[in-house]
């Protein structure tokens, strides 16, 4: 350490014994608040006069921000460094600043008790939205000209060129305005296919731009750093070179299945600027269906329902996770985490991974910019992965990891990272699970946004003529809801089905929960003379058979299902009259799609090669039970007007609906 100023000495040396672990105290006993206060009296050779404050702006239009950024660059000036100046900072250096107005003068434990405001507002371009912001934050936008790099853009307008759309699209446009200034997103009614891929594509952007513009400013902060180093001559340092978090990682996706791995990986890979992708071919023999393999949902997608053939077709596995680490001209996948930029992986992918290496989580500290994709499959996976991962983001790390804690941002190190991280969450319906996780577990400061959809209902496609009665029960709150509901349909529902002629047999029960499936299903076992067969998502295929045969054929009287049993395997159950829904179905497209089930359909693969009988719609019927608490899934199947006067009625009024197209 000969000629190295004295300044770089001290820093160097606090930083090695801030690393190095005691033996008296363990790893996950280290204090990093302590560790930032020794830095920040030892870095006053580093220190970084505030800005000026600056009158308030509204946003710009993302049409003149995409016009404007292709006069930005990589090797701009360096925009960390605060000056006092009367400028605006643009929105990616006022969030991600080391002295962020968000979290400045603020402890961890206040920003934990922030109130929140709710408003109703209109998104340009995506529509109505319900907002929350903080109560009485003061606001400083910062301006979102330049904040996307040109290249990026235009390899971003190269690649819709080439979609259904032919260009970028004001949705997409718009997308990217609404991300610019860092506020969290939930887009709960996502269309599937072409709308849906224009989405993935605008925030592969956004998240690649996050990963370069922050390389971009630590790599020129490692150049000063080495030139001062060299040269004991030269005037401290004014510039603030606190510029990384714990660890490396910025950017996590979470996924369902390999099949969206393979479409995200291709999007952030092509919008990365990237000269060469390392591992490629590796990565899509991995993410892609084995060689040889065939696909009937793309071989024959007019036999399945299209949500079905979008969601399944390709590799389906669950269970994955990988790393990419993003430079100037390489992308290389594969990267270790701790070394990665990006990670890409499904909840029990990453879940396992952490649970194999003893809990080790440290790699998602430093997490930035958080995207979940497709959040009405996961609901059909196993939830609790999801929220597994949501509980182990921007928590303090328990290993140093070779972190140079001179260079650590201070929020980082006060434990405020949640409060700037950027979440998005997509998904094409609401469940009450999405939206107690985007109240709870989403805590940036910047605010966010859930939009709204006017919903119209799927009665429409129910067959003309099919009588269905909706049933409401009263319950005083959620946590009793379960209860009442079994114990309505236990004591009136089921009996009046066994008291009729026609529902006596030949009826469906659709269960929307596996735990109230397996609830009903060990009270049928208890009932004497009650003939029922079952199938659920972990069926074996030859039981699952039995079970249908047996059904179609009189065999059985009652057939219990899961609606993740229909949402994997999707069958069409033959031989039903009556259909009665435990609960509304989560994906409001099942609810007409069971009700056709008796009816003969083209093109359609059926249990046997039997010939199909006409069916006489006013034969059939179908009964619904629901609470209050069902509010989100009923407003997708009945419409929003006729949800909320079912929800609203008083007892006075009828707690029975009847509906028949």
């Amino acid at each position: 350490m000969e000629g190295l100023d004295p300044s770089v000495k001290l820093l160097t040396l606090c930083n090695v014994q801030s690393a190095k672990p005691t033996k008296r105290q363990r790893a996950t006993q280290r204090d990093w608040h302590q560790i930032a206060k020794k830095h920040k009296s030892a870095g006053t050779s580093q220190s970084t006069t505030a800005s000026a404050p600056v009158p308030e702006q509204s946003q710009q239009d993302l049409t003149a921000t995409l016009a404007s950024a292709a006069d930005s660059d990589d090797d701009e000036e360096d925009s960390t460094s605060t000056s006092t100046s009367a400028a605006k900072r643009d929105s990616y250096d006022l969030h991600w600043a080391q002295d962020s107005p968000l979290v400045e003068g603020k402890s961890a434990d206040e920003l934990k008790e922030v109130k929140w405001t709710k408003s109703r507002k209109t998104v340009a371009g995506l529509g109505q939205a319900t907002k929350w912001e903080v109560q009485g934050a003061a606001k400083e936008e910062g301006q979102s000209a330049n904040i996307y790099n040109a290249r990026l853009m235009e390899k971003l307008k190269q690649r819709m060129a080439v979609s259904p759309f032919g260009s970028i699209t004001p949705t997409q446009t718009s997308l990217l305005t609404h991300l610019s200034n860092y506020s969290d997103l939930f887009h709960p009614s996502v269309t599937l296919g072409a709308a849906h891929s224009s989405l993935r594509s605008a925030l592969s952007l956004h998240a690649m731009n996050h990963v370069l513009k922050t390389r971009s400013r630590v790599l020129k902060n490692n150049d000063a750093l080495a030139r001062a180093a060299a040269d004991p001559s030269a005037p401290p340092l004014t510039r603030n070179t606190q510029d990384q978090g714990f660890t490396r990682p910025k950017v996590l996706i979470l996924l369902p299945f390999r099949n969206s791995a393979l479409e995200w990986v291709d999007a952030l890979t092509s919008l990365s600027g990237a000269e060469s992708v390392e591992n490629k071919a590796r990565f899509d023999a991995e993410y892609s269906l084995p060689e040889g393999a065939t696909d009937k949902l793309e071989e024959n997608p007019e036999n399945y329902a299209e949500d079905h053939v979008h969601t399944f077709k390709g590799n389906i596995d669950d269970s994955f996770r990988v790393g990419l680490k993003v430079t100037r001209k390489t992308v290389k996948l594969y990267s270790e985490f701790y070394s990665a930029d990006v990670i890409v992986a499904s909840p029990l992918g990453l879940r396992t991974s952490i649970e194999k290496e003893k809990g080790d989580s440290d790699f998602l500290s430093s997490i930035e910019l958080l995207v979940v994709d497709q959040m009405d499959v996961m609901m059909m996976q196993n939830w609790d992965h999801v929220q597994f991962i949501m509980d182990r983001l921007n928590k303090l790390p328990e290993e140093a990891h070779g972190c140079d804690f001179s260079r650590v941002k201070p929020w980082y190190l006060d434990g405020k990272a949640s409060s700037l991280r950027q979440s998005v969450l997509l998904s094409s319906s609401e469940t009450p699970e999405m939206r107690s996780l985007f109240l709870k577990s989403l805590t940036n400061l910047a605010g966010k946004t859930r939009l709204e959809s006017v919903e119209e209902g799927v009665l429409a496609q129910v067959p003309r003529g099919v009588k269905q009665v909706w049933q409401r029960f009263e319950c005083p709150d959620v946590y009793s809801e379960d209860d009442r509901r079994f114990e309505w349909f236990t004591t009136k529902t089921l009996p009046m089905l066994l008291k009729s002629a026609v529902s006596s047999s030949q009826t469906i029960i659709f269960v929307p929960s596996y735990f109230d499936f397996v609830r009903l299903k060990r009270y049928m076992k208890k009932l004497d003379d009650f003939s029922f067969a079952s199938i659920s998502e972990y069926s074996p295929t030859p039981d699952v058979s039995r079970a249908r045969g047996a059904f179609f054929a009189g065999k059985k009287n009652f057939l219990l299902i899961t609606e993740r049993f229909h949402f994997f395997r999707r069958y069409r159950i033959r031989g039903a009259k009556t259909v009665v829904f435990y609960a509304p179905p989560q994906h409001p497209s099942y609810y007409p799609e069971i009700l056709s089930f008796p009816f003969p359909r083209l093109n359609t693969s059926s249990f046997s090669g039997a010939e199909e009988p006409e069916v006489d719609p006013s034969e059939l019927s179908a009964q619904c039970l629901f609470s209050k608490y069902d509010l989100l899934s009923m407003r997708r199947i009945v419409g929003d007007e006729d949800a909320k006067r079912m929800v609203g009625s008083s007892e006075a009024e009828g707690t029975r609906f009847t509906f028949l197209e």
